[in-house]
């Protein structure tokens, strides 16, 4: 073994913090460092190898798919330092590894090589990105270079001064970035939590008041004067103070990463409480919170009388519908541009079986034409 290799695993090994390492797609030859070094049981509780696309999601407890992106490495991260939590002696210092890879493959691939190393703490995730350039070096070279950074990741999370690191070749880049741990959002995105509450002190919450409440559901990315209007003026019409809400899985758009959530959270905290939920679809979100009533644009209501919009056409619509009405639920209809022209609740054929169910904003109470989409397209 190449010393400064050598010397940086015995460091880490005499660092008095015991870790979990999953790796997948390459790094396992930095497991074979660590194990292969005499008193590797010091510091190493166990090195998963979740290579497959079905065993990874067994080891991460939800199905993929799982890219080799920096969510999926936190995510590994996270359940290997609740396994090394299991595993390590109460009150020792541990650490969750998760490595993701996309190196050098005989298939057709799009996009660079790449990987992403995660690091979860007690207090932080440490996230390195790795780019390889493409076709600048074979698999077995990948897997060194990769393997290199993974120890040095791992010393940093064990606190060890920086040691001269080896050097890199010109085709491979590292950039490292940090984030704080929330484990109540871990708990929500591992599938541990149904619903997690940003409360408006500040401080979150597993058991947040699931009854009656007003929620007003979207992106917030950004919060601007139109979601600041329809709150006001749903509250006023409800007589409810209103909740944001945010869900991290959406129909036709990627879930949101952890990162991302936090980002959000962050422009949100003190301004409104704001719940967090992984339920995309108004059915599941009455569900979770019977007798709330929604704040919601025009374009919504219409989507919610459409069976197009329903992966199960009209049944599953007809049979969302009067779940939600059960439950006591309601929706504040907000008219909005849509194509060009401004529309109502008016305009919106509801059957009258279904009519309950909505109750217009009237214009004279709420109307801003703007829209986070228009605000992100002027930077």
């Amino acid at each position: 073994m190449y010393q400064p290799i050598w010397d940086q695993v015995e460091g880490i090994l005499g660092s008095g913090v015991q870790f979990s390492l999953a790796a997948t797609g390459g790094g396992s030859l930095a497991g074979s460092w660590l194990l292969n070094h005499p008193g590797a049981s010091r510091a190493v509780l166990e090195f998963q190898v979740p290579y497959g696309a079905s065993a990874l999601s067994a080891y991460l407890g939800r199905p993929g798919p799982h890219g080799a992106e920096a969510e999926t490495a936190r995510a590994m991260a996270a359940r290997a330092f609740a396994r090394a939590r299991v595993f390590a002696p109460q009150g020792q210092p541990v650490l969750g590894v998760g490595c993701t890879a996309a190196l050098a493959t005989t298939r057709a691939r799009r996009g660079e090589d790449r990987a992403y190393i995660a690091l979860r703490t007690e207090r932080e995730y440490l996230f390195f990105q790795v780019e390889l350039e493409k076709d600048a070096a074979e698999r077995q070279v990948q897997e060194e270079v990769l393997s290199q950074v993974i120890l040095q990741a791992i010393a940093a999370g064990c606190g060890l001064s920086p040691a001269p690191a080896v050097p890199l070749p010109a085709w491979a880049s590292v950039a490292m970035r940090s984030c704080a741990v929330c484990p109540e959002l871990e708990q929500l995105l591992a599938g541990e939590a149904e619903v997690i509450e940003l409360e408006l002190r500040g401080s979150f919450s597993l058991n947040p008041v699931r009854r009656d409440r007003l929620l007003f559901p979207g992106s917030f990315n950004p919060l601007h004067q139109g979601h600041e209007g329809l709150a006001l003026a749903a509250a006023g019409r409800s007589g409810r103070a209103v909740t944001l809400e945010l869900s991290v899985e959406n129909v036709d758009k990627a879930p949101l990463p952890y990162e991302e959530v936090l980002r959000r959270l962050e422009t949100l905290r003190g301004r409104y409480p704001v719940v967090v939920t992984r339920a995309p679809i108004f059915a599941q979100k009455a569900r979770l919170f019977p007798g709330c009533w929604f704040a919601v644009g025009v374009d919504t209501a219409f989507r919610l009388i459409d069976p197009n919009y329903y992966q199960g056409g009209v049944s599953e619509m007809e049979q969302g519908l009067a779940q939600m009405l059960a439950l006591g639920c309601r929706f504040l209809v907000a008219g909005r541009l849509c194509e060009g022209r401004y529309q109502t609740l008016g305009e919106v054929a509801v059957p009258a079986c279904w009519r309950p169910l909505f109750k217009g904003v009237p214009k004279s109470e709420f109307r801003v034409d703007i829209s986070s989409s228009q605000l992100r397209a002027r930077g």
